[in-house]
C-alpha cells in the first residue's frame, strides 16, 4: 500500500514521452531515475529534483516501466506495454493509449492504492473531498496502514488532479504550466460544482472496441490459459474487471460485448440465466496494433 509515493505530483501531460525519450535507444533501459543520478537527471529531462522522484513514481504505476534493482543502482527498463506506446503514440495523444494507462493505473492496488480503490472498491458515484477523505482513510486503517489524515487528503488531492479541476484556468496558463488534468479527455471524473464531484457513466462510444476486448484479454490472461469462457458478471462486477475500472453500466458493458461478438471475437452464451462470453480472438498484442493502425487510416 502506497500513499503520496509521488510527491503530490499528479502526471502531467508530456510525461509519459519524458519517460520514454530518457531510455536508452538501443536497449531500452536507463538508470536516470536511480536516486545517485539524481542532478544528471535534473539536467536531462529539465525538471527539479522532487518531479524527477514523481517521474520515476508514474513511470511504474502506468506500467511504462519496471525497476530493478542492481550494483549500479535502480534499472528501468521499458515494459512490453511501454514499447509498443513508444512506437505507436509516444505523445500520448489517442483516447487508447490514455484508456491503457489508466488501466495499469486503477488496477495498481499495490504502489497506486487510492486509484485503485476509487475505481474498483468505493462505491459512491458523487462525493465531495471530506467524504472521499473519510471513506479512504478508514480503509487505509482497516489494511494495517498507519497514515495521516492530512496526507490521506493530499493523496485526494493528487488522484483527483489526474482527472479532473475545479478550477477555471486560463488558456495561456494551461500552456505555459501544462496543468490540465492528464486523464481528463476520458471524462471519468467531472466536477459538478459546490466541492462536489462525480463519475461520469462512459457510453460505449467512448471506448474503442479494440482497447475494450484488449483490456478483457489482458485483465483475464491467466484465466483464459485454461478456460475460454468469462461470466458477463464477472466482467461487471469484481475487481480489476472493465465494468469497473472503466465505470460501465450494464447496459454499455452488454453494447460493447455486442459490438465485439458482431467482429467474431466472441460469442454471447446464456445457458439456464447463466451470461457469459465465449472468447474467440486471443491475441492482446495484435489487438493493440490494429488499434493503431485503424485510427491511422
Amino acid at each position: 500500500m502506497q500513499i503520496n509515493k509521488h510527491g503530490s505530483f499528479y502526471i502531467r501531460n508530456g510525461w509519459p514521452t519524458k519517460i520514454i525519450d530518457v531510455m536508452d535507444p538501443q536497449d531500452r533501459n536507463s538508470y536516470i531515475f536511480s536516486p545517485n543520478n539524481e542532478l544528471a537527471a535534473v539536467d536531462q529531462i529539465g525538471v527539479g529534483r522532487v518531479m524527477v522522484k514523481a517521474l520515476r513514481y508514474w513511470a511504474a504505476v502506468l506500467g511504462i516501466t519496471i525497476e530493478t534493482k542492481t550494483q549500479q543502482g535502480v534499472l528501468h527498463t521499458l515494459t512490453g506495454f511501454g514499447e509498443m506506446v513508444a512506437q505507436y503514440d509516444p505523445y500520448c495523444q489517442r483516447a487508447g493509449t490514455l484508456w491503457f494507462l489508466h488501466r495499469n493505473l486503477s488496477r495498481n492496488m499495490e504502489e497506486a492504492t487510492a486509484w485503485s480503490w476509487a475505481f474498483n472498491m468505493y462505491p459512491a458515484k458523487s462525493f465531495t473531498k471530506d467524504e472521499f477523505v473519510s471513506a479512504f482513510y478508514a480503509f487505509v486503517q482497516t489494511r494495517g496502514g498507519k497514515y495521516a489524515k492530512s496526507a490521506i487528503e493530499k493523496e485526494f488531492d493528487c488522484f483527483k488532479n489526474t482527472y479532473v479541476s475545479d478550477k477555471t484556468f486560463d488558456l495561456d496558463k494551461i500552456l505555459e504550466e501544462d496543468t490540465i488534468p492528464f486523464f481528463a479527455p476520458l471524462r471519468l471524473l467531472e466536477y459538478a460544482g459546490g466541492g462536489r464531484f462525480e463519475k461520469r457513466r462512459i457510453s460505449a462510444r467512448d471506448i474503442p472496441i479494440h482497447v475494450f476486448f484488449y483490456c478483457i484479454l489482458k485483465d483475464n490472461e491467466t484465466h483464459l490459459q485454461t478456460n475460454a469462457q468469462i461470466g458477463i458478471d464477472t466482467l461487471f462486477e469484481e475487481m480489476n474487471q472493465v465494468g469497473k475500472y472503466m465505470n460501465l453500466s450494464y447496459s454499455t458493458l452488454l453494447e460493447l460485448l455486442q459490438k465485439s461478438e458482431n467482429r467474431k471475437w466472441i460469442a454471447i452464451m446464456n445457458n439456464f440465466g447463466s451470461r457469459y462470453i465465449e472468447i474467440k480472438r486471443n491475441d492482446a498484442a495484435e489487438l493493440f496494433m490494429e488499434y493503431y493502425r485503424e485510427v491511422e487510416e
